[in-house]
């Protein structure tokens, strides 16, 4: 490319030309040719990577600045550079000035294919270089965005396999607790643990096809949970607080996946996550109502107590009052007898064995009475009655005796049926009603009412 010839390309020049513009003007021809030569090197490359190439040497050569200025006056192509001598440098320069006497240049024959290759290249070039800022064209070049539709047909495909990925799971979940069904109605049956050939015939399936079914449903089992993880413990901390321990209601949101992934049906539109919401709450509710208190309560009657606590929360706000119970029957429809047993639910359930205060050291339990005992009177009172009623009882027959004290329990066993004393005594029912008939005539003579009434007064 260049030489050591003292010659000039065509003729002799005068040394006017030699001023600053026609010094700028030899250093950009040398800039140009040596663009040429980075273009024939990454012509068969990629577009940014080329442009990038031709920054980065153009930074090395100290010429940056250079180009920035001549792109600003011709922004249209930024590597047709061709003309922008002429319109910068006033002197037609054919030939070098004296500091560059020693070089020659020579010019490429290929000039138009080259052309015609840099304008196809800037046509398909996706960034351009003008709308990019100074320190952007020193560094890396970014990748373009994806379109907000593009964005959104992405979203959409992912969510759409998502779904796809939970119907199959609840179907796993479904035929694993078919199988499991079904072993337990067979241990039910045999009283025994089942093998797996006898698990195998009576789901109608080979032992290896058993085998299969139970690994991919247990593995569905735990894909599940794991994915809907996050939900349940957007639900299970509304929970805390009342007694229970985290992992528990995390446990208890568990089972209620895997109860909603057995009661899924697909084909009715609906997404499972929105389905399960039901079931999680469900199945936690149920273990607080179960075990937050440390009296048990049913699990009707802890509906009834959610049920009078949002009325009696409405109508506080509406009319400025506690409402009455009348009130509030009005709005549930539950009966007064209901609302009262859930009334008594309300209180607070504590141990005994808790210290009353901080400054007090002592226990609920040295203050309490023990309802169970009765008191001295009382049980003298009891006693004697029994004395009265087992000598009542002696006056009897045989038979009658023994049926009146199997029938209500007065030697301390638990009272019976009179199928059941029918069924000791190897008779019917009605032939043990007609034997307690007959006592109860005899009990109830006026003489013996007389020597009991003072104990029913008492």
């Amino acid at each position: 490319m260049v030489g050591k010839s003292h010659e000039p390309i065509r003729g002799n020049r005068s040394s006017s030309c030699a001023s600053p513009q026609t010094c700028k003007a030899s250093r950009y021809n040398v800039l140009k040719d040596n663009l040429n030569v980075l273009e024939e090197t990454f012509v068969d490359s990629d577009v940014l990577r080329l442009e990038r190439e031709i920054l980065l040497q153009l930074g090395r050569l100290g010429a940056l600045n250079l180009f920035n200025i001549f792109l600003s006056h011709k922004p249209s192509n930024i590597f047709d550079l061709s003309d922008v001598a002429a319109n910068s440098v006033e002197c037609n320069m054919n030939g070098l000035v004296d500091s560059e006497k020693d070089k020659i240049i020579v010019s490429s024959r290929k000039n138009k294919q080259r052309r015609k290759r840099r304008e196809k290249a800037v046509e398909t070039t996706i960034i351009s270089t003008q709308l990019l800022p100074t320190n952007t064209l020193h560094g890396r070049y970014q990748k373009p965005k994806r379109s907000s539709p593009k964005r959104m047909s992405d979203s959409r495909k992912r969510r759409l396999a998502v779904a796809r990925n939970e119907v199959e799971m609840s179907k796993g979940v479904k035929v694993v607790a078919n199988l499991e069904r079904i072993r337990t109605t067979l241990e039910e049956e045999t009283g025994r643990m089942v093998s797996l050939s006898c698990w195998a015939e009576a789901a109608k399936l080979t032992e290896k096809a058993l085998q299969q079914h139970l690994h991919y449903g247990w593995y569905c089992r735990d894909e599940l949970i794991r994915t809907t993880r996050s939900l349940v413990l957007y639900f299970a901390r509304n929970y805390r607080g009342l007694g229970i321990a985290h992992e528990d209601l995390i446990q208890a949101g568990s089972i209620g996946v895997l109860q909603g992934a057995e009661r899924f049906d697909h084909t009715r539109g609906y997404k499972f996550s929105t389905y399960i919401h039901y079931w999680i709450r469900k199945s936690i509710s149920r273990m607080v109502a179960r075990h937050a208190r440390g009296i048990q309560v049913p699990c009707t009657l802890s509906r009834a107590i959610v049920q009078i606590q949002k009325a009696r929360k409405a109508l506080s706000k509406s009319h400025g009052k506690y409402p009455e119970e009348d009130e509030i029957a009005k709005i549930t429809g539950l009966s007064l007898s209901k609302i009262r047993s859930a009334n008594k639910c309300f209180r607070v359930v504590g141990s005994i064995d808790q210290k009353i205060g901080d400054c007090i050291n002592a226990k609920y339990l040295e203050f309490i009475p023990d309802a169970s005992i009765c008191s001295p009177e009382k049980t003298v009172m009891r006693q004697h009655m029994k004395e009265d009623i087992h000598d009542l009882l002696n006056g009897l027959e045989k038979r009658e005796r023994q049926v009146m004290v199997l029938r209500y329990g007065l030697t301390g066993s638990p009272p019976k049926s009179l199928e059941e004393i029918g069924r000791l005594f190897r008779v019917s029912k009605e032939w043990i009603r007609r034997i307690e008939m007959k006592a109860m005539a005899k009990l109830r003579d006026k003489e013996t009412c007389r020597n009991l009434s003072h104990y029913l007064d008492s």
